[in-house]
Formats: structure tokens, C-alpha cells, sequence
């Protein structure tokens, strides 16, 4: 298996506390079944069975889970913040194209605002939704094709340059983007991580075998805190699914910002405030 299955992107896609409860509800019945089950039968029911593990095993093993909860929430925090500045890269790219069209001729600004603004609500509206469920980083988009074909039909000047320079550092926004958009996580991963929580929950169980109150206690806690573990993970593994997801916010602000200079043009002059 190449890919996490689907079920695993309608996880992500849950509210904050339902995800958590999930989570929490999950690791809090596997300690219940450890403590009932598992340590019953390997130890006895008076833990006598196994005798006396020592602390050391299962704290070699919980400090092992926790170095791959440091080591894999690094690149995931990395990719969401790579995620975040591309998106203000791209709408800040977009925004100075506007502010030199208004300083430029009105034949221009007739010729290449209505194609910006059109590029600004395709991917405020209609690609930005597709980024949860992309599959490939290539993405067909025909107001983008226009812009750029419209910036070079532009006669040579300063102008020119200007746009075309933006526009390549909109559309290097936007391929990372797409990329990121498109990496989904390898299940080694998570299978590696949930292999090592649950025999640090074994061997927290298995240390207190012969206490049935104190194991209780110890596999409680040691829950919660793989269960924040996997949360943390959770919530920012996909930059563009869950509460946290990046959001198009500042190209909607432009798209909405043209449709209202858009409305206030089309006005009849003698109606205007």
C-alpha cells in the first residue's frame, strides 16, 4: 500500500474537538484493553506470571516514540509554514499586478485588469477548494494560460517586464502549492509511530503488573499524552484539509475587492455617492 487509505482524509477533515475526541476516545479503549486484557494474560491475574519487568525496557521504547514524534513533526510543521507563504506570496504577487495597472494607461488596464481579475477569482474560488483532494501537482487552468499570454502581448517596456515578473512569482507560489497540496504522507510513517505507542502502553502496563490501581493510573495518562502526540500530527499533517487548513484569504479579499470596483464602475454616474 502506497497511500494512506481515504478513510484516513475524512479523519483530517474533522473539527478540531471531534478530532480530538476521536483521538483521545481510540488510545483511551486500546490502554482499557491493555489493562484488562493483554497484561491480564501475559502476567496472570495476580501478576505473577511474567515476575518483574524492569522500568528500562518500556523507556527505551517510549523514549524512541517520542524522538519519531520530534523528528516527523518538524518537516510536517515546515511543510504547513511553506504551505502559509506561498499563499502570501502568491496573493502579494497578484496585488502589486493590480497596483501598477492603476498606473498605467487605460488601454492597458482595459486589456489586462479584467484577465487578472478573472486568474484572482479562478483561484480564489474554483482551485482552491480542489487543493484537499489533489492528486497531482499539475493542474490545468485556463485564466492562468491567459494571463500570461495577454502579459506577453504587451509591448516591450518597463511595464511589461514589471508584470511578467510578477507573474513568474505567482506561478512559483503556486506550483509549490500544488505540490504540497498533492504529497500525501507514507503510511510507514504512521504505522511505524502506532506500532511504538502501542508497546509503549504494553510496557507501561507490564510495569505496574502487579498494581492494578497504579497500572490503571499510569496507562491513563500515558494515553492522554500519545493521544496530544497524535493530535499535534493530525492537525497539520495536510496543509490544505482539517481546522488549520491554509486558507485563500487574501485572494478573496482581491477578487471581492475587483467585484466591488467592478459594481461601482458599472453605476450610472448620476446614482453615485
Amino acid at each position: 500500500m502506497s497511500e494512506v487509505p481515504p478513510v484516513f482524509e475524512h479523519l483530517l477533515a474533522l473539527p478540531m474537538p471531534l478530532l480530538i475526541a476521536f483521538v483521545l476516545s481510540f488510545w483511551a479503549l486500546f490502554a482499557v484493553f491493555v489493562h484488562k486484557v493483554l497484561v491480564p494474560w501475559i502476567t496472570g491475574r495476580d501478576g505473577q506470571k511474567l515476575g518483574r519487568l524492569e522500568a528500562e525496557v518500556p523507556a527505551q521504547i517510549g523514549l524512541a516514540f517520542g524522538l519519531l514524534i520530534s523528528f516527523i513533526a518538524i518537516p510536517v510543521w515546515e511543510q504547513h509554514s511553506r504551505a502559509e507563504d506561498a499563499a502570501r506570496a502568491e496573493s502579494a504577487a497578484y496585488r502589486e499586478m493590480l497596483l501598477s495597472l492603476d498606473g498605467s494607461d487605460e488601454s492597458t488596464r482595459a486589456v489586462i485588469g479584467p484577465v487578472v481579475q478573472e486568474a484572482i477569482s479562478y483561484l480564489a474560488f474554483d482551485e482552491w477548494p480542489q487543493m484537499a483532494k489533489l492528486r497531482s501537482p499539475r493542474l490545468a487552468a485556463q485564466p492562468i494560460r491567459a494571463l500570461r499570454t495577454a502579459i506577453k502581448s504587451l509591448p516591450d517596456g518597463p511595464l511589461r517586464g514589471e508584470l511578467n515578473e510578477l507573474f513568474h512569482q505567482a506561478f512559483e507560489a503556486r506550483d509549490t502549492r500544488l505540490r504540497i497540496a498533492a504529497t500525501r504522507p507514507p503510511p510507514a510513517r504512521w504505522t511505524i509511530v502506532g506500532v511504538l505507542a502501542i508497546l509503549t502502553l504494553l510496557g507501561v502496563g507490564l510495569i505496574h503488573n502487579e498494581s492494578y490501581r497504579a497500572r490503571r493510573i499510569a496507562l491513563g495518562m500515558v494515553s492522554v499524552g500519545i493521544s496530544c502526540c497524535f493530535v499535534i500530527l493530525l492537525a497539520y499533517t495536510r496543509p490544505y484539509i482539517g481546522q488549520f487548513r491554509v486558507k485563500p484569504t487574501d485572494l478573496v479579499v482581491l477578487a471581492e475587492e475587483a467585484i466591488t470596483s467592478e459594481s461601482i464602475a458599472a453605476e450610472p454616474s448620476g446614482i453615485r455617492r
